[in-house]
């Protein structure tokens, strides 16, 4: 060993230490005074009750052979007071678990290879300790205190089993980690408060109870390429003030500003930033954000959340680039109060809430984002909130693609809105909206706008839809403007009472039913647009209405291209109809005025071309059916090519796994309506139909599917136009005041016309020993509706056995509707082996014949009690599967085929967490 001077070098000196020896000290603080800045204390294995005091550059060295251990009796087991000390593969006990094991007051103290142990690492004033490969753990209060002015590096290593926080920084602390993993403890995994500053390159942050990284006041943290999982709070959270040095934040309205977000490489003083982290299995919210605090987030990836992936409140300012959020079990991201968020390049999927929920007053940029997958509406927002979305893709959502309530206002430019099975979009209450260039497809409704405001629909293609393209709701004034709206199941264009929007330009083509329907006392403006290919009218404008049609061409229509019905006097100009069978139906009383407008290729031409009053001719029956409903519900009629799909319709209704009875059911039903239909080309009158039903089974015993199924049956049978299913419930049908619920009851039952509407849970609508609820109010309309419908809809209710007996018994009027029940069985457990096999089979994977005996014993000693989920049993059951097998087959270097696809039985779940 050598020291090194301003004479040149020399052998360091070497001070030994040991309980026995010619000429060693007896202990570790004699063998440090006698020794010289330089010099080596070399210590012989053994436990040393001494606290340990050092002021001088002196190496504290652990001899092979054996544990050495410095266990003071009281106070710290080591004080460093000054120099540059350097203490390897020592142990280091305190005398309690709450005070410090080590205690850094001035100087810089390196610990190399060393254990401290049942009290913490103390660095306070400007002292500064540096820790490579050394385990820190039980102690009471924290694992590493750094305070005031302090410096501390953690190289490797870990701190474990902590009762309170694993590293604590505080006042004006700085700390640099890498490669650390602080686990096991009972608060924050790294604690920041005041002005301190962390930077974490490959850590690991686990198993705390709080919050993994817990940032306070003006502390800032920079995060790259780190681990956070098994956290039982949040992963994150951020609650201080402190801002980065570059302010970035847009106005969200413009959507593609000229303000950029920092690049990389910037300054990255103050503020949390996270780079390249991932996120797993966090107890709490992964990122949680309050107060002032700006946090930046990084091409990193948020997996398997209790709670929320993102949730931001307050004055934050957020920036998440390249992030992925995903299963979460509640909402994805979530930003409120006045919070401003840049999201660019992200994925939020799989959420068990909404995808992104924007509330209060936040204001937002969404670009290039891609959101699929929620339960919820999968952008929501609310109050008054502002965002703007450019190049987004949302996908696959029970709800809405995007949702606008309240007073909030959304500027959506470019990108796609799909497979909503509710509304791509929908705008209610004061909300505003602006569509641009914007795809919306195969949504049950394309976009509903029901707000004061001037909603502006432009440039947009709405496409594939399963009801109405655009629906303009009561009172609205909308501008839509070349817009392309095509393969609509219902009207292209709905304007209801009282609404006068304006259409300009547009193409509607390939509608279900008619191009453009004018409700009752509606005034819009629709100029310049093409109506083609529509199986109904082409324009149908109802009682009452008002407005202006021009320059609209008219071509290849089912039904008369126009429809004028009583009391409507709206004025058509240049308008040209072509290529139909008829070009005009009057009802009588109806007073359009004609300006300029043409037919060709008419079969029965009736439209006057020179502005004279047309020849009124009342409506032929089935164009404006009974009820003043629109000429879009006329009597089923038989589809030739929809007939050919019932083989396989009823061959999917037999893959369905277990539902014998159903199966039987159902099939009994197909051969009834068969036979009438038989009886009724015979001339013979039919025998009595039920054409409504009970479902009565627990939950997850297939009744969604059966009903969905069911109504596509009987559209293949010529009893229903579309077999569409619309799926509603309690809170869709029964108001909150006085005069709410039938409006809602009868919009429900509108949107299921030559379909079948969907009654989940329907007992319901009547809770028990409350007779003066609205839903009685429900009740009695959809039994009238029903009755003035009886040929156009099914109706089926659901809901749990016993319930749905007493729920039909509570009116007579639904007794005698609903007289027919079909009754589903809960699933045995052979079924259940069987549903999860299918489940594997889809998703490319197999159960190897362990799995299937460990599983067949896993679903036997299930609870099948009331919360017991049947088919979602299983479905939880193999999602934990797949979700296990990740976790196993992530620790191979390079995993076979077979690996990558079989499920073993040590990928079953605990039955803890399998319901």
């Amino acid at each position: 060993m050598t020291a090194h001077g301003g004479a040149g070098t020399v052998p360091a000196r070497i001070e030994r230490v040991g309980a026995k020896g010619w000429g060693r000290h007896r202990t570790i603080g004699s063998a440090i005074r006698a020794a010289g800045d330089g010099a080596v204390v070399s210590v012989a294995p053994g436990r040393y009750g001494e606290s340990v005091v050092v002021e001088r550059t002196v190496r504290i060295v652990a001899e092979t052979g054996g544990r050495v251990e410095i266990a003071a009796a009281e106070g710290p087991a080591l004080v460093v007071r000054g120099g540059a000390p350097t203490v390897q593969g020592l142990h280091l006990t305190a005398a309690k678990r709450s005070r410090p094991a080590v205690t850094v007051a001035s100087g810089a103290l390196s610990l190399d290879n060393c254990e401290v142990r049942g009290g913490y690492l103390e660095v306070i004033g400007r002292a500064t300790v540096t820790l490579r490969d050394c385990t820190v753990g039980g102690s009471s209060g924290a694992g590493v205190d750094v305070a005031d002015s302090a410096r501390a590096r953690l190289v490797g290593g870990m701190v474990h089993e902590v009762d309170g926080a694993g590293v604590v920084l505080r006042g004006g602390a700085s700390a640099e980690l890498s490669g650390v993993a602080v686990r096991d403890v009972s608060a924050a995994g790294l604690h920041l408060r005041d002005n301190a500053s962390a930077t974490l390159d490959r850590v690991e942050l686990s198993h705390s109870a709080t919050a993994a990284l817990l940032v306070e006041g003006d502390a800032s943290a920079v995060a790259r390429d780190s681990q956070f999982f098994d956290n039982d709070g949040d992963a994150v959270r951020a609650e201080g003030s402190a801002p980065f040095a570059t302010t970035w934040w847009p106005d969200p309205l413009p959507v593609r500003p000229a303000v950029q977000a920092p690049q990389p490489g910037a300054d990255e003083s103050g503020g949390l930033r996270l780079e390249r982290c991932a996120f797993d299995r966090t107890g709490g919210t992964a990122i949680r954000l309050a107060g002032a605090a700006h946090a930046d987030l990084r091409d990193c990836r948020i997996d398997t959340v209790t709670d929320a992936g993102v949730i931001a409140t307050g004055e934050v300012r957020l920036a998440m680039t390249g992030t992925q959020v995903a299963r979460t079990r509640s909402t994805g991201v979530a930003l409120l109060g006045s919070v401003q968020a840049r999201i660019d390049g992200c994925m939020v999927a799989e959420t068990g809430a909404n995808g992104i929920y924007l509330a209060e007053k936040s204001r937002s940029v969404l670009r290039d984002t891609t959101v699929r997958q929620t339960a919820y509406t999968a952008v929501h927002l609310g109050g008054a909130a502002v965002a703007g979305l450019a190049g987004c893709a949302i996908t696959d959502t029970p709800e809405c693609g995007v949702r606008v309530t309240g007073g909030a206002m959304a500027r959506v430019d470019g990108g796609r809105i799909e497979r909503a099975r509710q509304r791509g979009v929908t705008v209610e209450d004061t909300g505003d909206v602006h569509l641009r260039h914007v795809t919306v497809a195969e949504n049950e409704v394309g976009v509903r706008l029901d707000t004061p405001h001037r909603a502006l629909v432009e440039h947009c293609v709405i496409r594939d839809i399963g009801q109405t393209g655009v629906e303009m709701a009561k009172e609205s004034a909308p501008t839509v403007r070349h817009t392309t709206i095509t393969a609509c199941g219902g009207a292209g264009v709905f304007v209801d009472s009282g609404a006068a929007p304006l259409v300009d330009g547009c193409e509607i083509e390939r509608c279900g039913g008619t191009g453009v329907v004018v409700w009752a006392g509606a005034d819009p403006s629709i100029r310049g647009c093409v109506v083609t290919n529509c199986k109904k009218n082409g324009v149908y404008l109802g009682d009452d209405a008002r407005g202006t049609v021009e320059d609209v061409d008219i071509s290849a229509t089912g039904y008369p291209a126009l429809h004028v019905g009583a009391g409507a006097a709206p004025v058509l100009r240049r308008c040209h109809v072509h290529d139909v069978d008829e070009d005009l139906t009057l009802v009588d009383g109806a007073a359009p005025t004609f300006e300029e407008c043409t037919s060709a290729t008419v079969g029965t031409a009736t439209m006057p071309a020179d502005g004279g009053n047309p020849r009124v001719r009342r409506a032929v029956a089935g164009y404006a059916p009974a009820g003043g409903a629109p000429a879009d519900v006329p009597a089923a009629k038989p589809d030739p090519a929809a007939a050919q799909e019932l083989p396989d319709l009823l061959a999917q209704l037999d893959r369905l796994v277990g539902l014998e009875k159903v199966k039987q059911d159902v099939g009994s039903l197909v051969k009834l309506v068969q036979m009438v239909q038989r009886r009724r080309e015979a001339g013979l009158s039919p025998p009595p139909l039920s054409r409504h039903l009970v479902f009565a089974g627990n939950p997850g015993t297939g009744k969604t599917t059966v009903a969905r199924l069911y109504g596509r049956i009987l559209r293949a049978l010529g009893m229903l136009g579309s077999g569409h299913l619309v799926e509603t419930d309690r809170s869709a049908l029964v108001g909150e005041y006085v005069g709410h619920t039938a409006p809602k009851t009868q919009a429900a039952f509108r949107r299921a016309l030559q379909g079948v509407l969907f009654i989940d849970e329907a007992y319901a609508l009547v809770p028990d020993g409350n007779s003066m609820d609205f839903g009685h109010e429900a009740i009695a309309t959809l039994v009238k509706l029903m009755e003035d419908h009886r040929e156009e809809v099914v109706v089926i209710v659901a809901g749990y056995p016993y319930e749905m007996s007493r729920f039909v018994n509570t009116n007579p009027g639904l007794a005698s509707r609903f007289s027919r029940t079909l009754t589903f069985d809960d699933y045995t457990t052979d079924e259940l082996v069987r549903i999860v096999q299918h489940l594997a089979t889809d998703h490319d994977y197999h159960l190897t014949v362990e799995a299937v005996e460990g599983l067949r014993r896993h679903i036997d000693v299930a609870d099948r009690g009331e919360g017991f989920g049947n088919g979602r049993f299983a479905r939880s059951v193999f999602q934990r599967m797949t979700e296990r097998h990740a976790a196993r087959i992530a620790d191979l270097a390079a995993p076979t085929t077979a690996q990558l696809t079989a499920l073993e039985p040590q990928d079953l779940p605990d039955l803890a967490g399998a319901h």
